[in-house]
Order: structure tokens, then C-alpha cells, then sequence
């Protein structure tokens, strides 16, 4: 795939936090309840390329193949950017989990002023996640996921911060606000997000 080209006219700085990691990582799940918490919109950036080409991402990566997939995914990634600008939007970004490792896509990203959240979890616990998933087209065998895990995870570790996310996803966003990874107005340390706002 042809690395994503840089944008033509530089964003305004509108609070964009952008999550990466692999399958099963928790970056819907997570991303959602952070961005209930901070009031901010979320964005499934699988949902914008699954709406945009009329198709499921099992379905894409069939009858059109990974490079189609990837040309979509870089113009969902780059109109997903441009609104959260253009509305003055915040907005957390749940990337695919292959996004952040596209050749060009986390300097892309760092230029957007977005920065990254890597959500981590041992591959032992990806794995386990993702056994009772449906609807991942590069998920076929356990050698596979390994090997695409591997192949992966140099790209993940260029991103901006990272949190463990075998946890539950409540005590995932409230480490993250603890952290103070993104600004959440009363950000005190002692907060934990035990009932998200639905």
C-alpha cells in the first residue's frame, strides 16, 4: 500500500486521541466509554469504511481484497479528521487494528496533531478474546494471529502512550484519565469510572 499522503492544509487543533492496537486490544469497547466519560464523539473508523463502501470489512476484504480495504481505510482515516476539525469536534478515534501499522499512517497521525493511545494486552489474552469473535478477515488460525501480531507490533510501539487493556474497560478509561493521557476537566487522580454514563 502506497503510504497515506500528508494533508494538503494543516487541522486546527481540535482534541483528537486516536487508539491503536491489535485485534481483540478493546479500542470500541474502551474508546466509548472514554468518550462517554469526557463528553466527546467517538468514531469507529471500522464503521466509517463499512458505511462508506456498503459493505461488511469480511466482505470488502473478499470481493475487493486488503488493497481496496486500505485505500478506503486511509480516506475514512483522513474525512474522520477533517470533520472532527472542520465541527470543532473532540473526538476519541478507535483505529483497525492494522490502521496505525500502514506505512506513513502514525506520522500522518503525529502531523494531524492526534496523538495515539496504544491499548496493550498480552497476546495470550488477544487471543483468547478473539477465538469467540466473528467478522475478522485476517483472523484464520492461531499461527497467523501470531505472526500478524508480530509483524505489528513495532508500529504500535511509535504511538504517543500506552495502557495495559486486560483489564475491564471501566478500570482501562479510568487508568487513562488517571494518567492524564487526554485533559478531562476535574482529571483528579483518585477518579474511577464505576457507572458510565449510558
Amino acid at each position: 500500500m502506497a503510504p497515506i499522503p500528508p494533508l494538503r492544509v494543516p487541522l486546527a487543533r481540535v482534541p483528537i486521541l486516536g487508539l491503536a492496537g491489535f485485534m481483540g486490544s478493546g479500542k470500541t469497547t474502551v474508546g466509548t466509554l472514554l468518550a462517554q466519560h469526557l463528553a466527546w464523539r467517538f468514531v469507529d473508523l471500522d464503521d466509517r469504511i463499512e458505511e462508506a463502501a456498503g459493505l461488511t470489512i469480511p466482505e470488502i476484504f473478499e470481493r475487493l481484497g486488503e488493497p481496496a480495504f486500505r485505500k478506503l481505510e486511509a480516506d475514512q482515516l483522513r474525512a474522520a479528521l477533517g470533520r472532527a476539525s472542520e465541527h470543532k469536534e473532540s473526538t476519541v478515534l478507535a483505529l483497525g487494528g492494522g490502521t496505525y501499522a500502514q506505512p506513513g499512517c502514525p506520522e500522518f497521525l503525529r502531523a494531524a496533531g492526534a496523538p495515539v493511545l496504544w491499548l496493550d494486552a498480552p497476546l495470550e489474552l488477544l487471543l483468547s478474546r478473539c477465538m469467540t469473535m466473528t467478522g475478522r478477515p485476517l483472523f484464520r488460525d492461531e499461527a497467523s494471529f501470531r505472526a500478524l501480531y508480530a509483524q505489528r507490533l513495532p508500529s504500535y510501539q511509535l504511538a504517543d502512550s500506552r495502557v495495559d487493556s486486560s483489564a475491564e474497560p471501566t478500570q482501562v478509561v479510568a487508568e487513562i484519565l488517571r494518567r492524564g493521557i487526554v485533559a478531562s476537566g476535574g482529571n483528579q487522580p483518585h477518579f474511577l469510572v464505576e457507572k458510565p454514563l449510558p
